[in-house]
């Protein structure tokens, strides 16, 4: 803050104090002495029929209102669930993993399973979350078996330069 306040000398002591409290305990109405100074003397200087303690008052419930709006999104983000039973963080988990899955190489898949990257994705999109998850638990067997397959040959051609 004291970046911020360097051209305005009436606010130094404010911005070097809400620096040392911290923007979290400021959110949380801990509202430094200095502020308290600089707004009394603005409401004198307007001739407000506000008064300090009226105006704090105020203040502080504005600055637990943003606390307790920010927690209240929190909550409906991580704990309510949506459509489907899930929530807003795990429908967003869902579609991370198709975009990731559909960027895998269909010569890293076995022939028979390379269908699944032949997929209408935008259908796949715009579809259920449960199709979704069965697609990529389709992909994942797709490709664990490709890997033992790949393992397999390997353990064969190091058995046969052994014989």
């Amino acid at each position: 803050m004291t970046d911020i306040a360097k051209n305005h000398v009436h606010f130094d002591a404010f911005a070097r104090d809400i620096d040392s409290l911290g923007w979290d305990c400021f959110l949380e109405g801990r509202v430094p002495t200095s502020l308290m100074i600089l707004q009394e003397m603005y409401l004198q200087s307007t001739n407000s029929y506000w008064k300090i303690k009226t105006w704090a008052s105020h203040l502080v419930q504005h600055l637990l209102n943003i606390t307790h709006r920010q927690w209240l999104y929190r909550n409906a983000r991580i704990h309510l669930r949506k459509v489907e039973g899930l929530t807003a963080a795990e429908h967003e988990d869902v579609i991370e993993l198709v975009k990731d899955m559909v960027m895998v190489d269909p010569a890293d898949l076995l022939p028979r399973h390379r269908h699944l990257l032949e997929r209408d994705f935008r259908k796949l999109g715009e579809g259920a979350t449960v199709d979704r998850k069965l697609w990529l638990q389709q992909m994942r067997s797709a490709i664990s078996a490709a890997d033992s397959v790949i393992t397999e040959n390997s353990n064969r051609s190091r058995n046969s330069a052994i014989v």
